[in-house]
């Protein structure tokens, strides 16, 4: 989490200054239980400034509204916004409807300029879990640092987080949390 102007263009420098093959952006842009919109110049610069340098993406339901400028209420909005975040990035994009979209799939839409995927695994109850977004951005860079296609990358991360979600274990938060341990 990137937390103010001056940090993303710390970053950015960073970025522009070295050749990286795999750059992912988890665009946190709201924790769980903060309100939208809680540090809209943040989230400006991070639009700006780090958007245009990654080369996967990785938005939440709000994130990739934010980023797309779409609602989103369906597959079908989920994939115009995965599809407008490429535009604006050239970036392979996983946008992520989670739990958040109606019917029995947690549902999450691949995109790269080419290939559009929805990926779809049985919802593992109706609340989101703790440590999803970062845990699959972490295993789509795992799996690029690794030689994995970003696709290849994408479908490998949903399923590790699928189970990592289907073992969540009780926390002391409002949110259960991401189990990262293997089979339980």
């Amino acid at each position: 989490m990137l937390g103010s102007p001056a940090t993303i263009s710390t970053v950015a420098s960073a970025l522009q200054e070295n050749s990286f093959a795999n750059v992912v952006l988890d665009p946190v842009l709201i924790c769980k239980g903060q309100e939208p919109g809680h540090a809209l110049d943040t989230d400006q610069a991070l639009k700006a400034q780090i958007l245009p340098l990654a080369t996967f993406v990785t938005p939440n339901h709000f994130e990739a509204e934010s980023l797309s400028g779409l609602e989103i209420t369906d597959v079908e909005s989920l994939k115009a916004a995965a599809v407008r975040i490429h535009e604006l990035s050239d970036a392979a994009v996983l946008a992520k409807g989670g739990v958040r979209l109606e019917g029995p799939d947690a549902v999450d839409v691949f995109y790269d300029g080419e290939t559009l995927e929805v990926l779809r695994a049985p919802k593992v109850g109706e609340v989101a879990v703790s440590g999803a977004g970062c845990s699959l951005a972490a295993a789509v860079t795992a799996e690029l640092a690794k030689g994995a296609s970003p696709l290849e990358a994408a479908r490998t991360a949903k399923e590790f987080v699928t189970a990592g979600i289907r073992n969540r274990v009780a926390s002391g938060a409002p949110f259960d949390a991401l189990w990262q341990g293997g089979a339980r």
